[in-house]
């Protein structure tokens, strides 16, 4: 109550101080003392004025922000008018520029003023208080830079007694809204969302009193930090099973909607259960939603959560449902995906980035039983696509091959068995894999190993005694650790890839087929559903051959002779070599690397105009490179694109290729993590 007051203290002063300067500025003076009250006055009005940003930068660092929301997008002069302008006005307060008559929505001489002062302070030139490009983007880098963390709940106003909705907002009355963001500082250039992906459940069963995760997606932050603002979900209107012309609105079955982070942070909560917080959106093409089904959006705004450049983030929609949900909803379905450009950020230059256009759905069906279900989820740190340096004369333990979470929804849940899915290239599952074991978090809980066969492929791999119980509402994390065999090069030859996924109901093994299922039951010993899955990656594992470090990344743009319309993009990929068991080499040409220069514009992959390989290792009598035994080397490998059409283009290095010997410098491939991916550019042609 006492920040509130406060706070409401301060508005009121400003207020009356606003108004005491408006009548002083109006009122007559006395002719005996004109001299006199003119100068009183003329100090009072200073002094009040002065008071009155004193106030407002109170009232801001009072309120934990720096008051703008906006990203400024247009030139503002003398003369300019609107709320970018309150919001500029605004900003220069809280930082200490004098604009006495306040943030009053007018550019003014004042403000012009608080402008050039900004922009002498920061080495801007012309500094002649014109709000253009230049401090435009200085500003929105600095506003992004400075914002502090604020938590706002905002009740509903406008409500007449015993009104269902604001006669002001049109929301329901009684509700209340409440956003936190948290502190930002955004370094970088031009930025994009990069290697974006859904990931975890794509069929999820809750019944009544249900929460759990139902949509995941994650992307790397390419080419800058990135604020994200806002992200939207779309949602088809529910059908029955047997019933494709049923109409259930989700605001009927579901009762709140938590956006979360991989750490399990809740981010953000929307009142799922009041129909004005879904807006319509389309209706469905076949393809997402029956032809003509209405779509609706639900909207996390104002989330001001910072994603570094480099790193990858991971965001989930939870979805709980009502404590008792009409039998006439039984089996409502529901398809539910991130909205076309759904994910909104900003970059360290103030620029709007998105998420891609189109992404793949999931769905959801609600049934009124209390019944409890696991859902799997591929774990945040699940292993990229990487190369294992494996000893030729004994194993390479405890390798990571996957990793994984399981909630448990409705009731206490108990898992006995799990299978996994174990697929090799290059020799049987057997000869590979020594062993495999469970693990919740650091607690061995079973360890297994595949059936004796002759070729390579896919076998199901039962852990039969998990044990293991996972109370309701919790989520327990898992990974599967291998014991590979010796990389001998006859029975497990060099370059051996192996995959482990998690669950996988049904699997050719040796020709034939064959069925595993997860065994996890309820309180009451019923079999409950397990949805989900998590999918891993090619690990491969060689006694010879190279380890590829962490990449930079580059992505530029030039003009053809000045011409603006005729650009070419230059995408760089810089990285360190390392050489084990023996020397390698790596072809000088462009028969050394798997490159692909991607339109994220139109979501098509497009051919490179040119490329290249360069470094400063040791050239062969052959032209190529060679990195000795245990030494590392620098390369650098660029692409250029010069048919751009204005679209966004980014660049993934998917693959190396080297050699023992002149004569195979192609020979091996070494796949590359998603790492090797560059920022977004526009390039015009």
């Amino acid at each position: 109550m006492t920040n509130t007051t406060n706070t409401i203290s301060k508005v009121a002063a400003i207020a009356a101080a606003v108004a005491l300067v408006g009548m002083l500025a109006v009122a007559p003076a006395a002719h005996a003392q004109t001299t006199t009250t003119t100068t009183s006055t003329s100090a009072s009005t200073a002094s009040l004025q002065a008071e009155i940003a004193s106030l407002q930068a109170q009232l801001a660092a009072s309120q934990g922000t720096t008051m703008v929301a906006a990203t400024f997008t247009r030139d503002l002069t003398i003369g300019s008018t609107g709320s970018d302008v309150t919001a500029l006005q605004t900003w220069l307060i809280s930082k200490g520029y004098s604009i006495p008559a306040g943030a009053t929505g007018y550019f003014g001489t004042q403000t012009q003023a608080a402008v050039a002062a900004y922009q002498t302070a920061n080495g801007i030139s012309p500094n002649a208080g014109y709000f253009g490009p230049i401090t435009r983007a200085k500003v929105n880098q600095a506003a992004a830079a400075t914002t502090t963390t604020t938590t706002t709940t905002t009740t509903v106003g406008g409500c007449a007694p015993g009104a269902a909705f604001s006669s002001t907002t049109g929301a329901a009355c009684g509700s209340s809204t409440t956003t936190t963001s948290g502190s930002t500082a955004l370094t970088g250039g031009e930025g994009s969302l990069n290697n974006f992906q859904t990931i975890g459940a794509t069929q999820t069963i809750l019944g009544q009193g249900a929460n759990q995760n139902v949509y995941g997606f994650s992307f790397m932050a390419g080419g800058s930090d990135l604020l994200v603002n806002r992200i939207n979900y779309d949602v088809v209107l529910g059908t029955t099973n047997g019933d494709a012309t049923a109409s259930i609105h989700p605001w009927n079955v579901f009762n709140t909607a938590t956006l979360t982070n991989a750490a399990g942070q809740t981010l953000a909560t929307v009142d799922a259960s009041n129909q004005n917080n879904w807006s319509q959106e389309g209706t469905g093409n076949g393809t997402f939603g029956v032809n003509g089904d209405q779509v609706y959006q639900l909207s996390f705004q104002n989330l001001n959560q910072v994603v570094k450049e480099g790193t990858s983030q991971t965001y989930y929609l939870m979805l709980s449902t009502a404590p008792v949900i009409s039998s006439a909803n039984n089996n409502a379905i529901y398809q539910v995906a991130l909205e076309g450009q759904g994910v909104r950020s900003t970059d360290a230059l103030g620029l709007q980035e998105y998420s891609p256009s189109s992404v793949t759905s999931a769905t959801v069906e609600v049934q009124t039983t209390t019944a409890g279900n696991a859902v799997v989820s591929t774990g945040s740190d699940n292993p990229t696509v990487t190369t294992v340096m494996g000893a030729q004369t004994t194993p390479t333990d405890n390798v990571v091959l996957n990793t994984f979470t399981v909630q448990a929804n409705g009731e206490n849940l108990e898992m006995y068995s799990l299978p996994v899915s174990v697929t090799t290239t290059g020799a049987s599952p057997s000869a590979v894999v020594q062993s495999l074991s469970l693990y919740e978090g650091s607690t061995l809980l079973d360890t297994v190993s595949p059936v004796a066969t002759s070729t390579a492929g896919t076998e199901i791999v039962n852990f039969n005694n998990v044990n293991l119980q996972i109370p309701e509402g919790t989520t327990d994390s898992f990974s599967v650790e291998a014991n590979i065999s010796p990389i001998d090069g006859v029975t497990v030859p060099n370059g051996v890839s192996v995959t482990v996924s998690v669950p996988n109901a049904m699997v050719l093994v040796s020709g034939g087929s064959t069925s595993a299922y997860p065994n996890v039951e309820d309180a009451s010993g019923n079999n409950v559903s397990v949805t989900g899955a998590s999918t891993g990656n090619a690990i491969s594992f060689a006694s010879l051959g190279v380890s590829v470090g962490t990449p930079t990344t580059s992505a530029t743009v030039t003009n053809n002779g000045g011409n603006v319309t005729g650009q070419t993009g230059t995408f760089t990929f810089n990285f360190n070599v390392t050489a084990f068991g023996q020397a390698i080499y790596i072809a000088s040409t462009t028969g050394a690397f798997n490159l692909t220069i991607h339109d994220a514009t139109s979501g098509m992959s497009t051919s490179t105009s040119g490329s290249a390989i360069s470094s400063g290792a040791t050239r062969s009598t052959g032209g190529n490179y060679v990195v000795q035994n245990g030494q590392t080397q620098s390369f650098t490998v660029t692409a250029t694109e010069a048919t751009g059409h204005g679209d966004f283009f980014y660049a993934t290095l998917n693959s190396l290729k080297y050699g023992t010997s002149d004569s195979t410098a192609t020979a091996s491939t070494t796949p590359l993590p998603s790492t090797f991916t560059t920022s977004a550019v526009a390039i015009n042609s």
